[in-house]
């Protein structure tokens, strides 16, 4: 993470990933998980958008190339579709801890 982030983004990003664990990885809860996820990723730009010194914008970043766009891929089953909400979700608490 940033040396320098502020004592109120850590305690919401904290927030964030406690209101990740209690969402869960249902496709009816997807879009409050995105909207969660644009928020950190609007709070780590705020500091700096170099990738080298910003590790909570490259982790984010990396989660949004590989797991995010997973989720949007269309799928038959829904199962399918929550199992790649999971591993997104997952990879974000993970990259906000």
């Amino acid at each position: 993470m940033i040396a320098s982030i502020s004592s109120t983004h850590k305690t919401r990003l904290n927030e964030i990933r406690k209101t990740l664990h209690t969402l869960g990885s249902k496709e009816a809860q997807f879009l409050k998980i995105e909207l969660l996820f644009f928020e950190a990723l609007a709070i780590s730009k705020t500091y700096t958008e170099d990738l080298d010194e910003n590790t909570l914008l490259a982790a984010l970043k990396q989660l949004q190339n590989d797991q995010y766009q997973k989720t949007k891929i269309a799928t038959r089953k829904a199962s399918e579709r929550e199992s790649s909400i999971r591993r997104f979700v997952v990879s974000f608490r993970k990259a906000l801890s």
